[in-house]
């Protein structure tokens, strides 16, 4: 039973776990997550599961494996990716694939991002197993490829293709996290939703020729200006109810003067009229507005050859409720020049499900047994995860890595040094547990 679980043991055995995991190069693209689906497998194979490798391509796989409950309620998914972004090695004091663990870590890529929680939730569900637990629902554990990239040959392709071995009413996902003395305190802060990913390409046409014969023709000054003027522009703060609530709570258990900042900050008019300076407060502006990032630049071949035509890349994020096309033309008229064309690239709409569903109420009980006292307060995500092709589908997503992380930790997801704390580790194992044996 689960009171002759011994924790300590299962952090050590998670972390090798994690350590082996991060061996695995799946840098994406290409990818290449068939190996990690191959390993999971194995692991959970030996614990006497009936785990699937559900093969994209004889390179890329997802690994799905189900768990029965006692009841036809709708099962709870437990949903992780196996992909990572690269890592250039020369920057790390680790290699980053080599797992290594010391200090009380695991270092390497993709342990915060996301192959700590897979592990997390590997765990989880095996030790429901080992202690003799039948959960009132259907536990599904899928770890998918191909998120960083969009998901084609990952999420999206397993709802789309294999939903009858996926179909969840529940779905806990990255996203949010616990965070170490934000504004002075320890907050556990689960995301309910995220922003849309709207990338989009801007073309400058103009007259290519040498470069020692100017022309007002030239591509490069015309997207340099329309760049500036994009730059400069400041989008409307949008303050969604949800996230209102949560910056008025949030407000009353800090110090002073957070309280009365917080009071401010649920007010429309006032920042709007600061909404210049919110930048500056990058997580919070980012909650509250659409926003837009001028993310790649491209132009030219030879130093005195002035080009036909030149390019840069937008990464635009809206807010849940936005219209991508009133979007478009909103930018359309801050850059006010014809001879820039707009591409989309990519759009995924805004998603979100009910910050009040008895799930989030679960997670909160679980969480505030766990972590007596700890502030929990549910906000919206400014990335995006694959959170989104199940809400689509109907179901309750939320993200939430459920332990504690330092914002240096933090910062190396998709930085350099990744890395997570054992503390961490056994922290998110026991509350993921406890989840799937409540709810």
């Amino acid at each position: 039973m689960t009171d002759t679980i011994h924790w300590e043991q299962v952090v050590t055995e998670a972390a090798k776990i994690l350590s082996d995991y991060v061996k695995i190069d799946t840098t994406d693209p290409p990818g290449n997550e068939k190996q990690s689906a191959e390993f999971l497998a194995g692991i959970l194979k030996k614990e006497g599961f009936n785990p699937e490798v559900l093969s994209f391509n004889d390179k890329r796989a997802n690994l799905v494996c189900r768990f029965r409950g006692s009841s036809s309620e709708k099962p709870l998914l437990l949903l992780s990716h196996m992909d990572v972004v690269g890592a250039v090695a020369v920057d790390w004091k680790v290699a980053p694939f080599s797992g290594t663990i010391k200090d009380g870590y695991v270092w390497g890529r993709g342990t915060v991002d996301c192959k700590g929680m897979g592990t997390m939730e590997l765990m989880a569900f095996i030790l429901l197993k080992r202690a003799g637990v039948t959960p009132k629902r259907d536990i599904i554990l899928l770890a998918n490829a191909d998120e960083e990239a969009g998901g084609e040959a990952g999420a999206e392709w397993v709802v789309r293709t294999h939903w009858d071995k996926v179909a969840a009413g529940y779905v806990l996902n990255e996203g949010g996290m616990g965070i170490k003395g934000m504004f002075g305190k320890d907050i556990m802060m689960p995301c309910f939703g995220e922003k849309g990913p709207l990338w989009i390409k801007l073309k400058a046409r103009g007259e290519s020729g040498h470069g020692s014969m100017p022309t007002a023709e030239n591509p490069n000054d015309k997207l340099i200006y329309a760049l500036g003027r994009i730059a400069r522009y400041q989008t409307k703060i949008v303050l969604l109810p949800e996230v209102k609530s949560v910056l008025l709570e949030a407000g009353k258990s800090m110090k002073f003067p957070v309280p009365f900042l917080a009071s401010m900050f649920i007010n429309n008019l006032f920042l709007n009229r600061i909404r210049k300076r919110l930048k500056n407060i990058k997580k919070v502006n980012a909650i509250l507005r659409n926003t837009i990032s001028i993310t790649n630049m491209k132009s030219g071949f030879k130093e005195n050859v002035i080009p036909s035509e030149s390019e840069a890349i937008l990464d635009c994020r809206l807010l849940p409720g936005q219209d991508k096309d009133a979007f478009i033309d909103e930018l359309r008229q801050v850059i006010s020049d014809p001879d820039i064309a707009i591409e989309t690239l990519q759009f995924h709409a805004p998603s979100e499900s009910s910050s009040k569903d008895r799930f989030m109420e679960v997670i909160k009980e679980v969480i505030l047994r766990n972590h007596p006292g700890i502030p929990f307060y549910p906000i919206l995500g400014a990335g995006f995860t694959d959170s989104r092709f199940f809400r689509e589908k109907g179901a309750i997503a939320y993200g939430f890595i459920p332990c504690l992380f330092s914002q240096e930790e933090i910062d190396t997801m998709h930085g350099v040094n990744e890395r997570i704390s054992l503390k961490c580790l056994g922290d998110g194992i026991k509350n993921i547990f406890d989840l799937c044996r409540d709810f």
